[in-house]
């Protein structure tokens, strides 16, 4: 089974996508009461959705972490290794796990922060 870069590169988007999703129920809202816009509370209809885009986010998580540090993170599928490579998928997964524990603190930290 020969993977390619482009499949990488979507599941670490992919992750940040779901991960920014899964707090858009609460981000919406209070990033633009922030700026004095307040008819964009219907994005916190979505919240329904939540539990859904976290765990695509954890599944993809998971499958960048299988890029980045598993077995398949040493070599291509042809034998060649290449570090470069093994380092921009590590940066990636690190970047996926930022976005995935701000998406997954965030409705928790608005709540505490705006009491």
């Amino acid at each position: 089974m020969k993977e390619r870069r482009k499949d990488r590169i979507s599941v670490y988007i992919g992750g940040m996508l779901t991960a920014l999703l899964a707090s858009a129920c609460c981000i919406g809202p209070a990033l633009f009461l922030a700026f004095g816009i307040t008819g964009l509370g219907f994005l916190s209809r979505f919240e329904w959705l939540r539990p859904y885009f976290v765990l695509l986010t954890i599944v993809l998580g998971g499958i960048a972490y299988r890029y980045a540090y598993g077995k398949a993170s040493n070599c291509g599928p042809d034998g060649a290794c290449n570090p470069s490579a093994r380092r921009i998928n590590r940066i990636l997964f690190w970047v996926l796990v930022g976005f995935a524990v701000f998406g997954f603190s965030f409705p928790y930290l608005a709540a505490w922060l705006l009491d």
